[in-house]
Order: structure tokens, then C-alpha cells, then sequence
């Protein structure tokens, strides 16, 4: 047991000498402020940050793992309406943390240049947060947020206001989004509960899922599925390498993959549908203000029209091979061909349909596949 006991007292001599050598401070750091609802609050430091909100007029900053050097760095202050934190720490290390507790009203300015970036319960007021190496989250916000980071995921809960969600390297997960949105990731998958106004969504490596939009949206990925619900505006989405679907648009709708098949239901207005390498499968109810083309390089295309519509549709079918001009690939119709030609010298498959009267054009082309136009029940 002596030696046991001595054994412990040497090991905790050299634990404490090697926490003096390295400037390590184990006390943490703490400072109040007495503010007033919808202040600011501004931070520019090093390390992990989590933002709290509470009940009272109050700001309360608790900072740990700080070494002495950084310790003597630290400011604290409020100057006017503005309570500031501010280290630039002398080592690339950041081993620091700040828990800091606001009103829930109230104004965020946060950036730290290395570590993840935190926002919890329910806040009134506009955040920007930016991080250099982390992941960021935010729970609820009544006002805009816009969120940066070179290097994590990023997720947020209900936003009231505008959105600009940005990340050099991760996944991007938000709420309902009650303004426009504006959200990238050059490296990760994206998906939103709902957006009310126009949204803007790109990655370069991941899917995108966005259910209900009530203005407009645009959409792009350069690897991987588009998944959107209802719009109530137009919809512009592409993909150089997945499957596209859209549960409902009004306006001018676009979709284009280069490796998938596309899926549109209910639309209302004008499409253009074109894929090189899949499917397409298409409701359409033309107003009537622009044309129409439903594209693929090898792959069926069935086309859904309610029987009153007017519209002119035109199909073609370009075929590889001459022996499979004889049945091999049609066009088949719930409505009565205007003409339907079989051209062996071009080796082509061309029909045409007048729907009562005819009216803008929709253009329907495939290679060697099969076209079909049915009747939409509304």
C-alpha cells in the first residue's frame, strides 16, 4: 500500500509539473453583463462556441481550457448596446470553449476560426455565424440567419426569415424556412422541411431533398437524386448523375439529368424534361403560354394530358437498328393519331397528334424506346 500510495503522489507531482510546463489553466473564466432585449452581441475567437438563451436580461460568458497566455489575451467588454468577446489565440490549437447565455431576443455576430458553433432554444432576432473548422447548429430563430463553415455539417431548425446556409465540406439539414433560401455544400447531401418563398440549392457531391416550396426553386447536384414536393412556383432542377422527382409546379417547369430517370406529377404550365440515360414519366396540364419537350437518349417517355387540353403533340422515335422499325418500338395513344408515320429510310417513328384543334407545341423524342400519351384524370 506504501508504495502504491507513493507511486500515485509521484505520478500526480509529474502530472501537475507537465500542466505548468504546457501554461494550461484549469480554472475557468466567467463574466456578466446587464442588457437590454434585442442587443448585440458580437464574438471573434478560437475554439467551440455554444450560444444559450434564458430568461434574463443578462449576458453570462464562461470560457475554459484556456492556457495563460490565451487567459491574458482574453477581452471581455460592453461597450453601448454591444456586448463583445474577442481572443486571437497565439496557438493553432483550440482547445477552448465558450458557453455564453443571452436573452432570447437578441442580435448574434459569431465567428471562431476553429471549432463547432452551437445555438440553443428559441431565439427573436438575425444571426451570422461563420466557422473555420466545425459544424454548426442552430435551433429555432424568429429572423434571418445566414451560417458559414469551410468544414462540417450544418443544421438548423424553424427559420422565420431568409436563409443563407453555406459549407465547403459537409451535409446541410434545415426546417421550415419562412423566407428565401439560399443553401450550398460543395461536398454533401441537403435537406429541407419547407421553404414559403423562392430557394436556391446547389452541391456538388450529394442528394437533394426539399418537401413543400411556395414560391420558386432551383436545384442543382453534380452527384446525386432531387427529391421535391409540392411548388406553387416554377421549378428549375438538374442533376449530372441521379434520378429526378417533383410532386407538383405552376409555371416553367425544367428538369435535366445526365444518369436517371425523371418523374414530374401535376404540373401546370410548360415543360422541358430531358434525360440521357433514363426514363421520363410526365402530368402535364399546358396553359397554354409556352412549348413543351420531353426528351431521352434511351429510355421510355409516358406522357399524361387531361382530354381537354389543347395541344399539339409531336412524337419521335429514333431507331438504332431496321429490324426493329417492324413493332418493335410505337408510339400507343388514348388519343386518335393525326398521322403516324413509320420512315424506314430515316429510320424514324413519327406520329402526330391535334388535341382539340391543337394548341402549343409538345415535343416528345426517345432512341429506340417507346413513347406513350395517355389520358390525365384530374
Amino acid at each position: 500500500m506504501k508504495k502504491t500510495n507513493h507511486f500515485s503522489l509521484v505520478l500526480t507531482a509529474l502530472l501537475v509539473l507537465i500542466i505548468a510546463a504546457a501554461g494550461i489553466s484549469q480554472d475557468k473564466i466567467t463574466k456578466s453583463f446587464q442588457v437590454k432585449k434585442g442587443e448585440n452581441l458580437s464574438v471573434k475567437v478560437s475554439g467551440d462556441v455554444k450560444v444559450e438563451s434564458w430568461s434574463k436580461d443578462e449576458v453570462y460568458v464562461e470560457v475554459t481550457g484556456l492556457d495563460k497566455d490565451d487567459a491574458e489575451d482574453l477581452k471581455m467588454k460592453q461597450e453601448g448596446n454591444t456586448v463583445s468577446v474577442q481572443l486571437k489565440s497565439r496557438h493553432s490549437r483550440n482547445g477552448a470553449s465558450f458557453s455564453i447565455k443571452t436573452p432570447e431576443q437578441f442580435e448574434f455576430d459569431v465567428k471562431t476560426s476553429g471549432g463547432d458553433l452551437s445555438f440553443s432554444g428559441n431565439f427573436t432576432g438575425n444571426v451570422v455565424g461563420t466557422t473555420a473548422g466545425g459544424d454548426v447548429k442552430v435551433q429555432n430563430f424568429d429572423g434571418n440567419v445566414v451560417l458559414t463553415t469551410a468544414g462540417g455539417d450544418v443544421v438548423t431548425g424553424d427559420v422565420s426569415g431568409d436563409v443563407k446556409l453555406t459549407t465547403a465540406g459537409g451535409d446541410i439539414v434545415a426546417g421550415n424556412i419562412g423566407g428565401e433560401g439560399k443553401i450550398s455544400t460543395a461536398g454533401g447531401d441537403i435537406s429541407i422541411t419547407s421553404a414559403n418563398k423562392t430557394i436556391s440549392v446547389a452541391t456538388a457531391g450529394g442528394d437533394i431533398k426539399i418537401n413543400n416550396v411556395g414560391g420558386e426553386v432551383k436545384a442543382s447536384t453534380s452527384g446525386g437524386d432531387i427529391t421535391v414536393g409540392t411548388v406553387k412556383g416554377a421549378a428549375k432542377l438538374n442533376t449530372s448523375g441521379g434520378d429526378i422527382k417533383l410532386s407538383g409546379a405552376n409555371g416553367s417547369i425544367s428538369t435535366n439529368t445526365s444518369g436517371g430517370d425523371i418523374r414530374l406529377e401535376k404540373l401546370y404550365g410548360s415543360v422541358s424534361a430531358n434525360t440521357s440515360g433514363g426514363e421520363v414519366y410526365v402530368e402535364l396540364n399546358p396553359d397554354g403560354s409556352d412549348e413543351s419537350n420531353l426528351s431521352s437518349s434511351g429510355g421510355n417517355i409516358k406522357l399524361l394530358i387531361p382530354e381537354n387540353a389543347k395541344a399539339t403533340i409531336e412524337a419521335l422515335i429514333e431507331i438504332y437498328s431496321k429490324k426493329d422499325l417492324k413493332g418493335t418500338y410505337k408510339v400507343i395513344s388514348d388519343f386518335k393519331f393525326d398521322s403516324y408515320i413509320t420512315d424506314e429510310d430515316e429510320r424514324e417513328i413519327r406520329a402526330t397528334i391535334n388535341l382539340n384543334g391543337g394548341g402549343k407545341l409538345i415535343k416528345l423524342n426517345t432512341s429506340s424506346s417507346n413513347i406513350e400519351i395517355r389520358k390525365l384524370n384530374k
